[in-house]
């Protein structure tokens, strides 16, 4: 293939991804430009501050009248037997994370009703893995926490002045 019809391949490429519709994924839209949090120091609080000012939200303290305001409530990690084997031995285990929450907007007097996001997860068990699995049940649990400030995220931002 010579130069040109390089260029022209890539062109038509080009041209067939953006007439589709496609795009990249940018900085998420939010109706919020300061945020109070609230509440309990959760273990994502951290990457949830990270997460609000990466999409420029300041976060400010409930006396600065942001114009939402998030209160953490409790968090909660659940782990259970999901399935056994023939021999009473564990084969799965499925882990629960839920994040108790509730918002106020500047203009509301009280605050909203106690909002729950929960995620789970289901994991093989082998106790002859055991670092193995000790390891995945921990990657688990720090994706269900970072789904968590996902949800939390949405939920933000369908909330209206």
């Amino acid at each position: 293939m010579n130069f040109i019809q390089k260029k022209l391949i890539a062109l038509l490429m080009l041209l067939i991804i953006s007439s589709c519709g496609f795009h990249m994924r940018g900085m998420t839209e939010i109706s919020f430009k300061t945020i109070s949090l609230e509440g309990k120091e959760l273990s994502f609080t951290k990457n949830l501050k990270k997460v609000l000012n990466s999409n420029k939200v300041a976060i400010v303290s409930p006396t600065e009248n942001p114009e939402l305001r998030v209160e953490l409530l409790s968090e909660e990690s659940e782990k259970r037997i999901l399935s056994l084997s023939g021999q009473g031995l564990v084969r799965e285990f499925e882990i629960f994370y839920r994040v108790r929450y509730r918002v106020k907007t500047i203009d509301s007097e009280i605050w909203s009703q106690e909002n729950i996001i929960e995620t789970r997860k289901d994991f093989t068990y082998s106790d002859s893995n055991l670092i193995g699995k000790e390891e995945e049940e921990r990657q688990l649990n720090e994706a269900m926490r970072n789904e968590a400030i996902t949800n939390l995220f949405n939920q933000i931002q369908l909330i209206k002045k």
